[in-house]
């Protein structure tokens, strides 16, 4: 992948990061007339029901997001580029993985799962994931030298002294 593709995949990478944090904002859960966002949604069920192992800590970490994100973004712009794509694959398994989790609970009474939220969410996530899976996959060209083939290329076409 040449700069301005890599450029490319990062903008896309860094838009769905922002994606899957302005949907943590949007409602999430909706209990009667009232609406909460995935902080405060999380924070009541935490105190009145708990969850069970690896969903807590998924969880009681939900507000590092924003920031975990962030940092994802900082590191892309610090050049690296490898280490912002894998973070960011993380970061949108965690984040998909709970707003999936998030769609797929029934009604209970009068609480129900606000779509909103989650969906965008989800879509941000998925859009971090690609962009971070063409990121890690692509034959990106080194800054300075081309790739092996085009090196290779050049020593053949080079006269011999």
């Amino acid at each position: 992948m040449r700069r301005a593709g890599a450029a490319v995949v990062a903008s896309i990478g860094a838009a769905g990061l922002i994606v899957t944090v302005v949907g943590t904002f949007l409602p999430w859960l909706r209990s009667g007339e009232a609406r909460r966002n995935s902080y405060a949604s999380f924070g009541l069920l935490r105190r009145l029901i708990g969850f069970p192992g690896p969903a807590e800590l998924l969880l009681c970490a939900w507000p590092l997001l924003g920031a975990v994100c962030a940092v994802v973004v900082l590191v892309a712009i610090a050049g690296l580029p490898r280490v912002a794509a894998g973070s960011a694959l993380l970061v949108a398994a965690w984040s998909g993985t709970v707003a999936g989790g998030a769609l797929a609970h029934d009604p209970v009474g009068l609480v129900r799962v606000d779509a909103l939220g989650p969906i965008v969410t989800l879509s941000g996530s998925a859009t971090a994931a690609v962009a971070a899976i063409l990121a890690l996959t692509s034959q990106a060209a080194p800054a300075v030298g081309g790739t092996n083939r085009e090196r290779a290329s050049r020593r053949a076409l080079r006269p011999k002294r």
